[in-house]
C-alpha cells in the first residue's frame, strides 16, 4: 500500500462532478482536469493551444477559440495595468506627501506670526514699562536730593551753626534781606558773592518765615520762569535749577509768556507774585 502511495502521480486525471445538486447518475459527466507540476506550468495559461484533430476536440473547436481569445487580450492588458498601478501608486503618494507638507508649513507659518506678534506685544509693553520706571526714577532722585538737603540742614542746626552777623536763622539756613532795591540779575550777583543764593523756599514752615521776614514791601525770591530748550519753551525754575514742587502763588497769578520773568515775595496776602526784571529788594540764603 505504501508503494502505491509513493508512486509516480498521474498530473491528469478523469474526475466526476455533478453540475446539479440531484443524485442522479445521469447527471453526473466525466471531466478532465489538468494538475500543473509547478508555477511554471501557469504560463502555459497565455499561450494558445493548437487545436487536437480528434473528432471530440473538433466539435468543441469555437468554444476552445473564443476561451482563447479572451485570454490573450487579458494576458496583453496585464502588463499594462500592472504598469499603470506602478506608475499611479506612487504619484498618488508623492501627491498626498505634498499636500501634508503644505499644510505643515502653512500651520508653521501661522504659528511664527503668533509668536512675532507676542513677541511685538512684549516689546511695547517693555518699553512702556521701562518709560514708567525712568520717570520714577527721575522722582525719586529729585526726592532723594530734597531729603539729604533737609538733613544737611538739620544736622546743621543740631551741631549749633551760627549766623553772621545782620543774618537770621531759620531752621538750618541763615537769611539777609538786602535794604536797597535792584533788579533780579543783580540781586542774584549780589547774594552769590556772600557766598549764598536767592532764598529757595522748600516748605510752608519756611514759606512762612519769609513772610514775617519780609514784612514790609516785596522782595525777589529765587525762582524765575526761563527758557528750558526746545521752540518757546519755558518752565519755573529755582536758582540752583531744581524744580518747583511746592509752589505759593497769590490769586491770579501766574500768567505763563513766552519770555523770562521772576517770583518775588510777598504780596498783601503773604504769596507770591510774578515780576519781570525790574526794582526791588531781595532776600538770600546760605
Amino acid at each position: 500500500m505504501s508503494s502505491d502511495i509513493y508512486s509516480k502521480v498521474q498530473l491528469s486525471k478523469k474526475v466526476r462532478y455533478t453540475r446539479n445538486e440531484q443524485e442522479n447518475r445521469t447527471d453526473w459527466e466525466d471531466k478532465e482536469v489538468n494538475i500543473y507540476e509547478s508555477a511554471e506550468d501557469v504560463d502555459d495559461y497565455c499561450s494558445v493551444s493548437q487545436p487536437q484533430e480528434d473528432d471530440q476536440q473538433t466539435q468543441r473547436q469555437p468554444a476552445v477559440r473564443k476561451s482563447s481569445s479572451r485570454r490573450v487580450k487579458l494576458c496583453k492588458m496585464l502588463p499594462w495595468v500592472i504598469m499603470s498601478v506602478a506608475i499611479i501608486t506612487p504619484a498618488i503618494y508623492f501627491t498626498l506627501e505634498i499636500i501634508k507638507l503644505k499644510n505643515n508649513q502653512s500651520h508653521l507659518s501661522d504659528k511664527g506670526e503668533n509668536y512675532t506678534l507676542q513677541l511685538q506685544a512684549k516689546l511695547l509693553e517693555m518699553a512702556a514699562n521701562y518709560s514708567q520706571l525712568h520717570k520714577s526714577y527721575e522722582i525719586l532722585s529729585k526726592n532723594h536730593n530734597q531729603l539729604t538737603d533737609q538733613v544737611n540742614r538739620l544736622n546743621n542746626t543740631s551741631t549749633g551753626k551760627r549766623c553772621p552777623d545782620r543774618w537770621t536763622r531759620f531752621g538750618s539756613s541763615c537769611y539777609f534781606k538786602g535794604e536797597e532795591k535792584n533788579n533780579w540779575d543783580n540781586s542774584k550777583i549780589y547774594c552769590e558773592k556772600e557766598g549764598a543764593h536767592l532764598v529757595i523756599i522748600n516748605s510752608k514752615a519756611e514759606q512762612e518765615f519769609i513772610k514775617q521776614f519780609n514784612k514790609n514791601g516785596e522782595s525777589w525770591i529765587g525762582l524765575q520762569y526761563k527758557w528750558i530748550g526746545g521752540q518757546w519753551t519755558y518752565d519755573w525754575k529755582w536758582v540752583d535749577e531744581s524744580p518747583l514742587t511746592q509752589s505759593f502763588w497769590g490769586r491770579g497769578w501766574p500768567t505763563y509768556n513766552d519770555y523770562p520773568s521772576y517770583a518775588i515775595c510777598c504780596n498783601s496776602e503773604g504769596k507770591w507774585k510774578q515780576a519781570y526784571n525790574n526794582y526791588h529788594n531781595w532776600i538770600c540764603e546760605k
